[in-house]
């Protein structure tokens, strides 16, 4: 062990006696050179593009899924109970409101009717005499001849009669408006579904839908912006009707314009942070069925004009968005902004920059606060 040790220093000794040697052959610049060499990494200029803010006419098409309804839905049912006689419409067929849909069998409701109208006749005859009996009481109490028992008789006699009179007269309205419901008429315009009731059935009131009539022109179609899109964006219900124009792509790419904002809910959704509103659109040829699904599709009347920038330019610390630009000395100077709409190329801005001003919008990734750059016009 003793002659290991030995054998490593000596060795040691002689590595340093060998680098002595070296150093005195290189001569003292060799040193002098050494020792003038820097302690750490000089920084670099960084190459970067640079270029002006622009301006850009933006106008973006801001989508989003819908679904048509029909302003109006009506189920039609019986409002009298009797056998269907006739069933006056076809399937799928568009009706007018008033057309005529189904006749329910009128035979009792027309003598109910006579029998009303007979009942009607015969209280009138019984108000008539009792008027006159009335006048006849009055004047003899007016002559001191018939007692106050016998006047106050003929005016209960009156009053009673007039009162079976008013009674009759409308038992006649109940049974006219009776035999009137023995035809069904359509009481929207719209295309009717399936019917319930083929000619021959009996229905009732409990019967529930015959059919149902949606409306197919115009419809309206629902779609709903996030809450701070629906402010910040649209500038709520005013904004959206005066300032947006409003269309619908259907499935095969077809686009139906023309939409007109009719309102907007009257609360937020407080499950999906959302405001519904819903769109009026003309829709003669039935392409727009209640029920379906479309994208909707809102763009402003007139595009704005912003201060625009390549995306590249802008770079985010959390949610503040700013920009690097050339100062003194070619150093970087960090400059806030407010960032809006953005496209796959260009990042509009809504303040803290004016068109001209010169941004980095290439090598931003090298830019370090305080190490100066290269700036490249492109």
């Amino acid at each position: 062990m003793k002659k290991s040790v030995f054998a490593m220093s000596a060795a040691l000794a002689a590595a340093l006696v060998l680098a002595a040697a070296a150093a005195a052959q290189d001569g003292p610049e060799a040193a002098d050179g050494a020792a003038q060499q820097p302690q750490g990494p000089k920084p670099s200029m960084f190459l970067v593009g640079v270029a002006k803010a622009g301006t850009v006419d933006h106008n973006p098409v801001r989508t989003f899924s819908g679904r048509v309804l029909s302003p109006e839905t009506v189920a039609v049912v019986a409002q009298v109970a009797g056998e269907v006689k006739k069933v006056n419409f076809e399937e799928g067929a568009l009706l007018k409101k008033g057309a005529v849909m189904y006749k329910i069998d009128p035979v009792k409701y027309e003598a109910a009717v006579a029998s009303a109208k007979a009942q009607v006749a015969q209280a009138a005859a019984s108000a008539d005499y009792a008027r006159k009996s009335f006048d006849r009481a009055q004047a003899l109490f007016d002559k001191k001849v018939a007692s106050p028992d016998d006047l106050d008789a003929a005016t209960s006699a009156k009053a009673q009669a007039e009162a079976t009179l008013a009674a009759a007269e409308a038992a006649l309205v109940t049974a006219e408006d009776n035999l009137a419901h023995c035809t069904i008429k359509a009481p929207v315009d719209g295309k009717v579904g399936l019917n319930a009731a083929a000619a021959g059935n009996y229905v009732s009131t409990a019967s529930g839908a015959l059919a149902t009539i949606v409306r197919q022109d115009p419809v309206r179609v629902a779609f709903a912006p996030g809450s701070r899109d629906y402010l910040a964006v649209f500038g709520g219900e005013k904004g959206l009707k005066e300032l947006f124009a409003v269309g619908v792509r259907l499935a095969d790419g077809t686009l139906l314009e023309g939409g007109e904002i009719e309102f907007a809910g009257n609360e937020v959704n407080a499950s999906t942070d959302t405001m519904p509103v819903y769109a009026r659109f003309a829709n003669p040829d039935g392409l727009l069925v209640p029920g379906a699904t479309v994208k909707v599709e809102v763009q402003a009347r007139e595009p704005r004009r912003y201060v625009s920038l390549p995306v590249t330019a802008v770079q985010r610390d959390g949610d503040q968005a700013f920009v690097w630009m050339v100062g003194e000395n070619n150093l970087p100077v960090r400059r806030d902004i407010e960032a809006g709409p953005a496209t796959a190329t260009y990042q509009t801005v809504l303040s803290g920059l004016e068109a001209g001003e010169e941004v980095i919008v290439r090598g931003t990734h090298k830019v370090m606060p305080g190490v100066p750059v290269e700036p490249v016009e492109l």
